[in-house]
């Protein structure tokens, strides 16, 4: 199993999904962590009104595209509707911590 989480310090999710600095996607086996990639997140907000935005997150669902389950946080609303566009699970946590995060999984 891919497990991807949005994170700015390698160690807490990232507040907000969209703007974190990288993603990290671990593979899991047998309930050992077989893998840990990072993946810097390249796509650009800019100020704008939300009714107005309109850009795609492409660069994050290229990221994502292999993952199992994406864990976050929140999500924004133009986000979400990337992801579930792309048949990305996705599930909502309130645990900032990566580590119990993963204890879930382990």
């Amino acid at each position: 199993m891919k497990i991807a989480l949005p994170t700015n310090d390698r160690k807490t999710l990232a507040v907000r999904s969209g703007q974190a600095k990288e993603f990290v996607i671990y593979e899991i086996i047998d309930s050992e962590i077989k893998s840990v990639n990072y993946f810097e997140n390249n796509h650009e907000h800019h100020d704008h009104d939300e009714d107005d935005h309109n850009h795609s997150h492409g660069e994050i669902v290229s990221i994502l595209k292999d993952v199992d389950l994406l864990i976050m946080s929140k999500v924004g609303k133009h986000l979400k509707s990337d992801i579930i566009s792309a048949n990305i699970n996705y599930k909502i946590v309130k645990t900032k911590n990566i580590d119990n995060v993963l204890s879930e999984f382990l």
